[in-house]
């Protein structure tokens, strides 16, 4: 699409007139032209709503409510609804009320800086005109690794909504590691499923349908320190959708504790400080804390109640997946006291202590 200046002398990306055909597909186009009133999330709905029709029964993530579908609409419209304004100051809100007038060019910015939506409109006509453009790019992960029974709790709209915001690299492949529904409610069975399997995200639902998580950039790790990087960022889901990433006010992005010996809490946390973290669950599983605010990932208060009782926990690894030596080389180990016990091998695992019992295995009769 070549450029055209404006007759403000401004150089536009698109032409008039396709500049015109996009706003007239968002919004109300004022009488002169030059601008563009956000009065409706009807369009972007519909075309999730699209989406989702086209990829729901070839993959395990579910179809959309119509709450969820306006939920991820208006997160993917936050920027041109509220341009510059941070996520957090603005939690909460609707759509601006009276609609507000953005200028053309403010529009093109919006749009050529959220790629995530002109993939959408390509699903979209995909599915109503039955083609598939050369070198296409799906915006679903392959989910792998499944139980039986699919475990998630995800819509297909809210997976396209966090797979865009992971690092590129990350975004082909989610791994199924751990949910309530299939593992139960053990935190040393939960520690032994994510420690150690590379990038994660989990998401969490509380006692009043809330949906939010995290996104942890590096393995877990046990130890009374945080850990992680700056890529690491916090969501909501549900009752609102929205990413908060680093502010690089500190470096606790990642805890992972149940060492009895020592004065810092056990549990599992992301961002913030003791006491006061961003999301934290306790070892004392099903319960959980959310801070009314996260200096770390400028996230809000993540659910309605800062004490939390967890209805649900679903965790993804996120990429390749390691190689194990051991089922290279066709080996098998032989099975000691502790497998019979996961809760207490996990424990062990986890805080690097060896399990004498493995010297001493019983004879494997699966053969």
């Amino acid at each position: 699409m070549g450029a055209e200046g404006s007759k403000h002398e401004k150089k536009l990306y698109f032409s008039d007139e396709e500049n015109q055909l996009l706003l007239q597909t968002l919004s109300k186009i004022d009488n002169n032209g030059e601008k563009v009133s956000t009065s409706s999330l009807q369009y972007t709905e519909t075309v999730i709503e699209f989406f989702e029709k086209g990829v729901t029964q070839k993959t395990c993530w579910k179809t959309s409510s119509d709450t969820v579908k306006t939920q991820i609409a208006f997160a993917l419209l936050h920027d041109l609804f509220y341009p510059n304004e941070a996520i957090k100051k603005i939690w909460g809100k609707g759509p601006p009320h009276p609609p507000v007038l953005i200028s053309l060019e403010a529009f093109e910015r919006w749009w050529l800086g959220h790629c995530i939506f002109s993939k959408l409109e390509m699903e979209m006509f995909k599915h109503l005109f039955k083609f598939s453009p050369a070198g296409e790019t799906s915006l679903l992960p392959e989910a792998t690794q499944l139980p039986k029974v699919s475990p998630t709790m995800l819509s297909a709209a809210q997976v396209m909504f966090l797979n865009g915001a992971l690092p590129v690299n990350l975004q082909s492949k989610w791994r199924f590691l751990f949910s309530t529904s299939k593992h139960g409610w053990s935190f040393s069975i939960f520690m032994k499923q994510i420690v150690s399997k590379g990038p994660t995200i989990f998401v969490v639902e509380d006692q009043s349908g809330g949906k939010f998580g995290g996104f942890a950039s590096v393995s877990w790790e046990v130890r009374p320190q945080f850990h992680g990087t700056p890529d690491c960022f916090l969501f909501s889901l549900q009752p609102q959708a929205g990413i908060f990433h680093t502010t690089g006010y500190n470096n606790n992005f990642m805890y992972l504790n149940y060492l009895e010996k020592n004065t810092m809490p056990n549990g599992f946390g992301m961002g913030g400080r003791e006491e006061l973290f961003g999301l934290w669950l306790d070892y004392d599983f099903g319960k959980g804390l959310v801070a009314p605010t996260c200096t770390t990932f400028a996230s809000p208060q993540l659910s309605q109640h800062q004490e939390l009782e967890i209805s649900s926990i679903e965790v993804w690894a996120l990429g390749p997946e390691e190689e194990d030596s051991d089922e290279e080389e066709g080996t098998r180990k032989k099975k000691s006291a502790l497998d019979k016990n996961p809760d207490a091998r996990a424990m062990l695992d986890m805080m690097g202590k060896v399990a004498v019992s493995d010297g001493y295995r019983e004879e494997d009769n699966d053969d």
